[in-house]
């Protein structure tokens, strides 16, 4: 077959694209880590020099920081007094936390994850993996920081009030199980939201169960409690209204056991309101932003952590019909796909 010159032109293309966006999302983690991202949103614009005094840093690293930054367009360049500064877009989505558009946890997650290379190139000759403790908590930490958007603005306010009744059932007060919850924050956002419903959130994860402790006493969050545990733990007593199951059941050793357990806690007529990455397992059909992130994440975090534990190793995308499978291995007889419209995430509700 002859080489088509254009579509090799547009291939190569991707290829610089992906290594310039690699080398910006280092020099972001960079700025993360240092206080450089932070200092410089709280100013009115600084010049080079006057950024690596208050950071206490090297003024020509600052200065070969910033012109990367203003070329990856996450921060922005007064020509007049060469001055940097972070316009209103900028700030929400790259040092805003409590934006719904924050998106810098994403600098936090990716650089360590891969930095992991040399270990996961072991797991290609051997198999196994590596588990999430091992990961360490600056990922924990990232995961907590990518999801905020999703927990804070989403959650409560969007999600579950698209599953018909449900919205009334949390207002009255009813039983709520979050499922591998992490450091807390959706458990958080539904008992805040829902003062008179019950919530447990589990995750077999200690320290990020301790940090969601400690940040739920902080906010004087009552109707919670975080526990660090596996589903298998648990009790299988049909004793909760409502399971979240949020970005979690694919990383899962055992996901039909896992959805089997589930099913024994609810009591009769209670759901799961289940969420797994947006995808195909079709790999043509991820050739899209969503996809092309998750699939490329997963072997350095979703696949690894599940092997670790000699798991089933779904990978980060099940697609719908693997979604549909487990939940029919497990004993659902009820499977419904959401009309939640989101770039990352679908969203299925189980009876």
């Amino acid at each position: 077959m002859a080489l088509n010159h254009d579509r090799a032109k547009e291939l190569s293309q991707k290829v610089a694209a992906d290594a310039a966006g690699a080398f910006a999302v280092g020099l972001a983690y960079i700025g993360r880590q240092t206080g450089l991202f932070d200092v410089l949103s709280k100013s009115d614009g600084l010049t080079s020099a006057e950024l690596a005094s208050a950071c206490g840093l090297n003024e020509r690293y600052v200065r070969e920081w910033l012109r990367g930054m203003v070329a990856a367009e996450y921060i922005d360049f007064q020509v007049e007094g060469s001055r940097y500064y972070l316009n209103e877009t900028q700030k929400s989505v790259i040092t805003d936390q409590e934006s719904p558009f924050f998106t810098g946890g994403v600098f936090q997650f990716v650089l360590p994850s891969l930095m992991y290379a040399p270990r996961l190139m072991e797991c290609f000759h051997s198999g196994g993996g590596i588990s999430f403790s091992e990961l360490g908590p600056e990922i924990a930490a990232a995961i907590d920081l990518m999801h905020r958007p999703w927990f804070d603005h989403l959650l409560t306010n969007e999600w579950l009030p698209a599953v018909a009744g449900l919205s009334d059932k949390l207002a009255a007060g009813i039983k709520v199980l979050d499922v591998g919850c992490g450091l807390g924050r959706s458990s958080i956002a539904v008992a805040r939201a829902y003062p008179n419903c019950n919530v447990t959130g589990i995750d077999p994860h200690s320290e990020s169960i301790e940090r969601g402790i400690e940040s739920a006493s902080q906010q004087g969050v009552k109707n919670l409690r975080l526990e660090a545990a596996a589903l298998e733990m648990l009790p299988h007593a049909s004793e909760f209204d409502l399971v979240l199951a949020i970005d979690s059941i694919h990383d899962m050793p055992d996901p039909v056991a896992a959805l089997s357990a589930v099913k024994a806690l609810l009591k009769p007529g209670g759901q799961v309101f289940w969420s797994e990455p947006a995808g195909s397992e079709n790999p043509l059909e991820n050739r899209n932003l969503p996809g092309k992130l998750r699939a490329n994440l997963s072997p350095f975090h979703c696949l690894t952590v599940s092997l670790a534990c000699r798991g089933a190793g779904l990978g980060a995308i099940m697609g719908e019909s693997k979604a549909r499978e487990l939940a029919s291995a497990a004993g659902f007889k009820s499977f419904n796909k959401l009309e939640i419209v989101h770039p990352m995430q679908v969203f299925y509700l189980l009876q």
